[in-house]
């Protein structure tokens, strides 16, 4: 059996778990971290949340072909000791002793054996046996430490074999629950500076964006997703493909102009309360636009490019963008979604000024020409 269906067809070990962990950012942001590590490792890879554990990598997004998992354990009394790990402090509705957390860490492994590459606890304290290793496989501890690991293992899964251990591990992480936004926005910046250059992308409206998608993927059931593993990746992960698109939106955002710039082509058409909301309307999109996820937006920008497509872009700007809503359905189409009139010209003005009609009105040399001397 492929991981593909194996991952389409084992169920879940906690059904609740994604409505449960909805609000916890820890294990949020080190998904967002995982996804720029890998960026430039793997060539095509997905993270899952919340989906058999807390973050899954898969190596391969459509045929995967190995799977590692990361479950993450924020402490704030100190650093874990392999007995900390080992605990069973907890007790279901049922009445039996909760697994601890290498036993839940070792079941996963175990049934994606074939497939799995890793299985690591994740926590932003250090592991007392490892000092201050930033992370470790279990096969790294003492024989007598190993074989009192191993005999925790097998007496939940009796099959276990020492070898477990060279797959599972304890990694540390710099997150911390109390400033994990501000070090995501770090990695954000670094990252985008890396790929895009510069600094011209506006960075709390990119993370704000990026973390929102991750999010969205973290919040969903598990069980109300297709057993298909296009779906599970679709609806549960984000994708090498998704962080291309998101470089993608966020280079053209960052090229879109300013209003200042802008407001040089419209014209006199609209008075000066129109042109303020449409200002305001499309300051604001500067940022929305960088929401992938927005189904009403992507609708509505998908009829722009369609209405600007069998339409030629004219001076002035704010006379064109009238006379193409007045001829094509865009009015409706932003009814429907829910956009009021400033909202759907910033739009429209947004997608001219950074598509390939307005190459030439970009490039126009706003300067005085020189004097021949």
């Amino acid at each position: 059996m492929s991981l593909a269906e194996k991952l389409e067809k084992t169920p879940q070990r906690e059904v609740a778990g994604s409505d449960a962990y909805a609000a916890f950012e820890f294990q949020l942001m080190f998904g967002v971290e995982l996804l720029f590590e890998q960026f430039d490792k793997l060539n095509d890879f997905a993270v899952l949340f919340e989906f058999h554990d807390d973050i899954v990598l898969l190596t391969g997004a459509d045929s995967p072909s190995e799977i590692e998992f990361f479950q993450l354990k924020h402490s704030t009394k100190g650093n874990w000791t392999l007995a900390k790990l080992s605990q069973n402090s907890k007790t279901l509705k049922s009445g039996e002793k909760a697994q601890s957390i290498l036993q839940k860490i070792y079941g996963n492994v175990s049934k994606f054996s074939e497939y799995s590459k890793s299985g690591q606890v994740v926590s932003n304290a250090y592991c007392t046996e490892f000092g201050q290793a930033e992370a470790t496989r279990f096969n790294a501890i003492s024989d007598e430490e190993k074989a009192k690991l191993l005999e925790h293992i097998q007496a939940v899964y009796p099959d276990a074999k020492s070898n477990c251990l060279d797959v599972m591990g304890f990694r540390r992480t710099e997150l911390d629950k109390t400033a994990c936004h501000e070090l995501v926005k770090g990695r954000v910046h670094s990252f985008l500076q890396s790929k895009i250059g510069g600094d011209a992308f506006q960075l709390e409206a990119c993370t704000n964006a990026i973390v929102t998608q991750c999010r969205l993927k973290n919040k969903k059931l598990a069980t109300n997703v297709p057993s298909v593993i296009s779906e599970i990746v679709r609806q549960k992960g984000i994708s090498k493909a998704d962080v291309e698109l998101w470089l993608t939106d966020i280079a053209s955002n960052k090229n879109a102009p300013e209003w200042s710039f802008v407001q040089t082509y419209l014209g006199g058409h609209w008075g000066f309360l129109e042109a303020n909301s449409v200002r305001l309307a499309y300051d604001n999109y500067k940022v929305e636009a960088l929401d992938s996820g927005n189904d009403a937006q992507n609708a509505l920008i998908a009829d722009i490019r369609r209405a600007l497509e069998e339409n030629t872009v004219a001076e002035p700007i704010g006379a064109f963008v009238d006379s193409l809503i007045m001829a094509t359905g865009l009015a409706s189409s932003a009814a429907e979604h829910g956009y009021v009139s400033a909202q759907l010209k910033a739009m429209v003005i947004y997608e001219i000024f950074k598509s390939q009609q307005a190459g030439a009105i970009q490039k126009t040399d706003t300067q005085p020409a020189e004097k021949d001397k």
